[in-house]
């Protein structure tokens, strides 16, 4: 199994174990626990950078320079034809929320990680693994 195809494995036991939290407990209660929230953000830091892997893994495999920036490596596997423009807003808005994780904790508004809940956008981040090995595999990267 390629490297990519692990992340992706990753991703899809993250969002199989948030699917079963929400099935047995409902998102304000997830949020107001201070064990449940802090183990469901550290599910979507990981499996958001799960994500920024791949991404950087097939920008090398391409030959491509790296980016200035996790942020920027959505831009570019877009223009590079590997991720959609909807993925690609997608995995940049991810970083972002990655980014709040890991350097501004403090600042983390709980009505967002709510509305990611309900809304089950946490879903999105197999949308993304799953395009991006899609398309590496089209191009034989990673097989």
């Amino acid at each position: 199994m390629g490297a990519l195809a692990e992340l992706t494995g990753y991703v899809e036991e993250a969002v199989r174990n948030i699917d079963r939290l929400l099935s047995e407990r409902r998102a304000e209660e997830v949020v107001e626990d201070y064990f449940y929230l802090n183990a469901l953000l550290y599910i979507l830091q990981t499996s958001i950078q799960a994500l920024i892997d791949m991404a950087y893994r097939l920008l090398s495999k391409m030959g491509s320079r790296p980016p200035s920036s996790y942020g920027e490596a959505p831009r570019i596997l877009h223009k590079l034809g590997m991720l959609n423009a909807a993925n690609a807003d997608r995995l940049r808005r991810m970083i972002g929320l990655r980014n709040v994780l890991v350097h501004r904790y403090l600042e983390l508004d709980r009505e967002l990680v709510l509305t990611i809940l309900r809304e089950r956008r946490y879903r999105e981040l197999l949308a993304i693994a799953h395009e991006l090995l899609k398309r590496a595999a089209e191009r034989g990267i990673d097989p």
